[in-house]
């Protein structure tokens, strides 16, 4: 049991050579030889924990390979968020026959004039309006399998969902996250916060995960019966993975659900989704704002990145910008899957297959590109994923002026 603390199980922090805390601790994965970091990954199994009452996390763990079964998480600001250890192992977490429950009857002790008004203790007393939310997705791959959401539900002191995403994280998220087998009682399901600096745990560093947040949901689980994917699309942070014909619009969410495959582009240097996307501030994690942004436009809208975003299959977008040259890179699609983009004032593809004619681009199964009068035409095809997350694999090209 872990209770009535800050964050009630813990394994992460550090001490610094230096006897000054660290952010970052141990990447905590078990290895078959401990003196060899190349070894083969071993499951670490943490099960029948109990964690409740904590004003910010029920658990915050890192590493890879990490199962937790049966874990009750009641009462928490944040139930669950895991930081990943690496990019190499078939997952960082999996939350299995787990719950989570958002409030319980037991009231605690209200002391505060906004806890005695709400009846009720608050996990974040001096932010009574605090979005409390059951799972985080945080970096690189983590699942959620055969678990139960009770008690999220909006209020007039605060908004609340099952799942979301650290508040606001700039690392490496996956496409490639997912959940099935899921049920939910009193429960809204999934809620994106706007971006308010008094809820932040990462408010320096872009936040290019979160405005770009998704997740599989590998069963139907969230209310399309089939395999689906939810994207945030708040009406700032909007996405062209989203379309009227294979969306549903969750305006509580904060958030679009839709059918089909998704994945992820950037459009500089190959990692715009994940950790040293662009020099700066932040440790390496800033984005440089001097670099002109990227015009995606797509089903009758029009999102400005100044990296990367998320991308649904098999789909064609129009890709404006004053770069003079774009480093493309697709992940985390299915095999055989693609994308065309229309790219005016561009003239030059350093790889893939070069056929005459728009309609041979469109039916060919190979990356490929088209050079019309002005604009370069592109189709990225897909090689498959393993799954993993991280930023590589994929696909990628060079285009330039």
């Amino acid at each position: 049991v872990a209770h009535s603390s800050y964050d009630g199980f813990m394994f992460d922090r550090n001490f610094n050579v230096d006897n000054t805390f660290g952010v970052t601790g141990s990447s905590h994965t078990g290895l078959a030889d401990p003196a060899d970091p190349r070894s083969e990954g071993l499951v670490s199994v943490f099960e029948d924990l109990t964690t409740y009452k904590n004003r910010n996390g029920g658990i915050w763990g890192r590493g890879s390979l990490h199962l937790f079964r049966n874990v009750k998480f009641a009462d928490n600001a944040i139930g669950f968020t895991h930081a990943a250890g690496g990019s190499g192992y078939a997952y960082s977490s999996q939350v299995v026959d787990s719950l989570f429950v958002g409030e319980t009857d037991n009231i605690g002790n209200p002391e505060t004039p906004e806890e005695i008004a709400y009846g009720r203790s608050l996990p974040k007393p001096a932010l009574p309006d605090f979005p409390i939310r059951g799972y985080e997705w945080y970096d690189y791959r983590h699942d959620v399998v055969n678990t139960k959401f009770v008690n999220y539900e909006d209020n007039a002191t605060r908004k609340t969902g099952a799942i979301s995403h650290l508040l606001y994280t700039s690392f490496g998220a996956s496409s490639n996250n997912g959940v099935e087998k899921l049920s939910f009682e009193n429960a809204k399901p999934v809620y994106y916060p706007p971006m308010e600096r008094k809820w932040g745990n990462d408010n320096n560093a872009g936040s290019l995960a979160y405005k770009t947040a998704v997740f599989r949901d590998r069963d139907g689980s969230l209310g399309l019966g089939k395999p689906s994917f939810v994207v945030i699309h708040d009406g700032v942070n909007d996405s062209i993975a989203v379309d009227r014909e294979s969306c549903e619009f969750k305006s509580d969410w904060k958030a679009a659900l839709c059918t089909g495959d998704v994945g992820r582009m950037s459009f500089v240097n190959g990692k715009g989704l994940a950790f040293g996307a662009l020099g700066g501030g932040g440790g390496g994690f800033g984005i440089d704002a001097s670099l002109p942004p990227v015009i995606l436009s797509r089903a009758g809208y029009e999102i400005s990145i100044p990296v990367g975003t998320n991308i649904r299959a098999n789909t064609e977008f129009k890709v404006t910008t004053e770069r003079t040259e774009m480093e493309l890179h697709a992940i985390e699609m299915d095999e055989g899957a693609w994308v065309v983009l229309e790219i005016p004032g561009f003239t030059k593809a350093d790889s893939g297959q070069q056929v005459d004619s728009l309609a041979a681009l469109r039916i060919a199964e190979d990356t490929s590109y088209y050079q019309a009068e002005d604009t370069l035409w592109v189709k990225l095809v897909s090689p498959g994923d393993s799954g993993r997350g991280g930023h590589s694999g994929g696909v990628m090209m060079n285009v330039s002026r």
